[in-house]
């Protein structure tokens, strides 16, 4: 049994979200292809264009949050989801070896898991996360985030004096 999402002018809705967010923030870049919404922003306002997102557009959905090292920096995409066909995706750029951005739990609860996830794989902090604690990796003497290019993977210094 599956259940039937309205289909409602789904051809101009991307074109009304995008005017939404434009009329509320100063987006670095923005763009729409097919259902897809990409908007490029200043990490200081990713709260309020979420918030946006949430309060005023109607979309509902944190889908996930990806990180991606780029050596210097951080590149953060957070994919939100309509539920009737159109996604947008809110990129920014972090820099620095001990990057920091704001939480966005407050607005999408979901956010939660993707935020730690992200601090135990990249160690990127959520300033303001209600429990910013690892998820996979111990707590305890493991100083590493395995998903940064500069971690070595080496067994034998990497977890000399764990076992």
């Amino acid at each position: 049994m599956g259940a039937t999402l309205p289909q409602s002018d789904l051809e101009g809705r991307p074109k009304r979200y995008l005017e939404g967010f434009r009329n509320r923030h100063g987006l670095e870049e923005s763009g729409v292809e097919g259902n897809v919404i990409t908007l490029v922003v200043k990490p200081g306002i990713v709260p309020a264009v979420l918030a946006t997102a949430r309060e005023y557009l109607q979309i509902l959905h944190l889908s996930y949050i990806t990180v991606v090292d780029r050596v210097g920096s951080f590149e953060l995409t957070y994919e939100l989801l309509d539920l009737r066909g159109v996604s947008v995706r809110v990129k920014t750029t972090i820099q620095g070896e001990e990057p920091v951005i704001d939480t966005v739990t407050g607005i999408y609860p979901t956010a939660n898991w993707h935020e730690r996830e992200a601090y135990d794989m990249f160690g990127v902090a959520f300033k303001g996360h209600p429990d910013l604690r690892r998820v996979y990796m111990w707590q305890d003497h493991f100083d590493h985030h395995p998903l940064l290019k500069s971690f070595e993977i080496s067994t034998k210094r990497t977890f000399e004096g764990l076992r």
